[in-house]
């Protein structure tokens, strides 16, 4: 019984501090499908390159964790975002976040160094993806939408009364409607990927985690694996990875550059957001890209 109290205690842990940036990711993306018009939509970058830097500076000046980012990437690719900036600001804005970068310098006094580094882990795969991927159409990428979700294929958001005119109250309903709509789909994935995690943090031996720290390869797939497993959110993760002093910092890289991408909460929801091929690139690519840098990192401080 006590177990089961631990699992649950940390499960609402991780959805309470999860949950509100998921409102705010929903609520971003309930706020571009409804307010943005097409004309700035189509005054975006044409260029593939050009495509992927925006998405990669998105993150800065549109601060979302990676909790609200799957929802929010799906309303702009609905709108006709392009994919390739899509899928950079999906993977490298929780990151890229300046609320993850400040705390990141603070969990790590100030350390400059890994602030850096943990950017430029991240934007490694986020850019490869959003090249791979970004050719593709938004249907190509998308599940089809399903009732009660709303319209996520760029039509019209309902903001016109009967009278055939539009209002700002309208506007701002439609709003709500939206970001409630898509709150409630996200929100069974963070509970399911929430209660996962719990089990995996109340039931991982501590002797197992400290017996990897030794080898150089193991400490950090370790770490990686503990970053999928306990599904920190970004802008408090950092605080988690200084926390593991006993493992080398190419492996606290690879937790905090991992983490953001990939988590038991956001594996359900990229299954559910995406078609299935792009899902498992989403799964299987940052994964392996973070291992390959990290593992370099790792055995080139081990004098390998």
């Amino acid at each position: 019984m006590e177990t089961l109290t631990l699992i649950a205690s940390v499960a609402a842990a991780i959805v309470l501090e999860a949950a509100p940036f998921l409102l705010v990711g929903s609520l971003l993306g309930a706020l571009v499908h409804v307010l943005v018009p097409e004309a700035a939509l189509r005054r975006l970058p044409r260029s593939a390159g050009g495509q992927v830097l925006a998405g990669l500076a998105a993150g800065f000046v549109l601060p979302v964790c990676e909790c609200g980012m799957v929802p929010l990437a799906r309303r702009l690719l609905g709108r006709g975002v392009q994919p390739r900036l899509v899928l950079a600001y999906m993977l490298a804005g929780p990151v890229l976040n300046p609320v993850t970068l400040a705390s990141t310098l603070a969990a790590y006094q100030g350390d400059w160094g890994m602030v850096l580094w943990r950017a430029i882990l991240v934007m490694a795969p986020a850019a490869a993806l959003a090249l791979a991927l970004g050719e593709a159409p938004a249907e190509a990428l998308l599940r089809p939408a399903r009732d009660g979700l709303g319209d996520l294929r760029g039509r019209p958001a309902p903001s016109v009364c009967g009278c055939g005119e539009v209002h700002a109250g309208s506007r701002w309903r439609a709003v709500a409607g939206h970001t409630a709509s898509e709150f409630l789909d996200m929100l069974g994935f963070l509970l399911l990927g929430a209660l996962a995690a719990g089990v995996c943090k109340v039931l991982l031996p501590p002797e197992a985690v400290r017996s990897l720290a030794g080898n150089p390869l193991l400490a950090v797939a370790g770490m990686m694996g503990l970053a999928v497993l306990l599904s920190v959110c970004s802008e408090a993760d950092a605080f988690v990875a200084a926390s593991f002093n006993v493992f080398p910092i190419p492996a606290q890289l690879a937790f905090l550059a991992l983490g953001p991408m990939l988590d038991l909460k956001l594996i359900p929801m990229y299954l559910a957001v995406f078609r299935r091929r792009a899902a498992l690139a989403l799964i299987l690519v940052p994964a392996a890209v973070v291992f390959l840098e990290c593992a370099t990192m790792a055995l080139a401080a081990a004098g390998f």
